[in-house]
């Protein structure tokens, strides 16, 4: 049984480049490259992981279609056993990426499958001896936000493992929307991992520090905030903040780089690091990652990451408050 269990979206991801703006309606705009790719946040954490070296198992949904096909064998083709993808009698999920020449990018997304993922797709035995066990695509799951994830995280922590949270960010929801999903969840979540613009949303405050408290009275055990180029923001159990700089890497495609940061949180973890030593190891996961196009496909083993990191690779060291 592997230490870690990754359980929340797949997707296949077209990613267009380069698309600097979009053609107003009946115009035409013309891109120069087109790949097919492996996404949705369980599937990028977990291949990540397997990239890292360090084995984990997914489980999520797709169909019997050709992107469906695809997930499974690049789940396969990185060594993660594809066997929990449980088969749906729907469409897969996909997402056009529209990668801009800076290497940011837009997402257009199609749910598919990942709306009928539940919480009975993870047996008891699934969530046997795990240390860890991460939900990854909250708020793009209809039938398992709120609800089903709160009651996937409380077998999970009965299980006897420690629980981590993702979202992915849904443009102009308010937050009582955001909180009608993850409230419930969060005092179940021993350490959630949002990016800054989710957690804005979800709490109406910008300044990390305040976020962080925030979520924590909302019961969140820790909190290690997604912060993009300003690297993560720490709060521990006992209260400890810590911001924890970037990387300093040329961007060529930041997909990816929110779930490669979460692969780099959990291989720190489960190699009993404190959490910003942890967010720091996710940091320089993600600088990898963005180094080159795909959403994991930068990303080297462990041991690669751990001597870029001893030769100044980060921005410089944790700054405790």
């Amino acid at each position: 049984m592997r230490d870690i269990l990754v359980i929340g979206i797949a997707a296949a991801d077209v990613i267009a480049a380069p698309i600097d703006g979009y053609p107003s309606p009946g115009g035409l705009r013309t891109f120069s490259s087109l790949t097919l790719a492996s996404g949705g946040c369980a599937v990028n954490v977990a291949i990540a992981l397997a990239r890292l070296g360090v084995p984990a198992d997914v489980i999520t949904r797709a169909g019997s279609d050709l992107f469906g096909a695809f997930l499974r064998g690049e789940l396969e083709k990185h060594g993660v056993d594809p066997s929990g993808v449980v088969q749906d009698e729907g469409q897969s999920p996909f997402t056009f990426v529209a990668l801009g020449t800076s290497g940011q990018r837009s997402f257009f997304h199609f749910r598919g499958s990942n709306d009928r993922l539940c919480a009975e797709d993870v047996p008891d035995a699934a969530l046997a001896r795990r240390r860890l066990v991460m939900v990854a695509g909250s708020m793009a799951m209809r039938r398992m936000d709120g609800g089903g994830t709160r009651r996937l995280l409380e077998r999970a922590r009965a299980a006897g493992a420690r629980t981590l949270l993702d979202t992915v960010f849904v443009e102009g929801l308010p937050a009582a929307g955001w909180l009608e999903v993850l409230a419930p969840c969060l005092p179940l979540v021993d350490c959630f991992a949002p990016s800054l613009p989710e957690a804005c949303a979800m709490t109406g405050l910008a300044e990390p520090a305040a976020i962080a408290a925030r979520l924590m009275e909302l019961g969140a055990g820790s909190v290690a905030l997604k912060l993009d180029a300003r690297g993560a923001f720490c709060r521990d159990a006992a209260g400890r903040e810590t911001h924890v700089p970037a990387c300093a890497v040329q961007v060529v495609d930041s997909t990816g780089a929110g779930d490669c940061f979460c692969a780099g949180l959990l291989a720190g973890l489960q190699k009993g690091l404190p959490l910003p030593e942890a967010a720091r190891l996710g940091n320089a996961v993600a600088a990898c990652g963005i180094e080159q196009k795909g959403a994991t496909d930068g990303v080297p083993p462990l041991a690669e990451v751990r001597l870029r990191l001893a030769a100044g690779f980060g921005a410089g060291p944790a700054q405790a408050r």
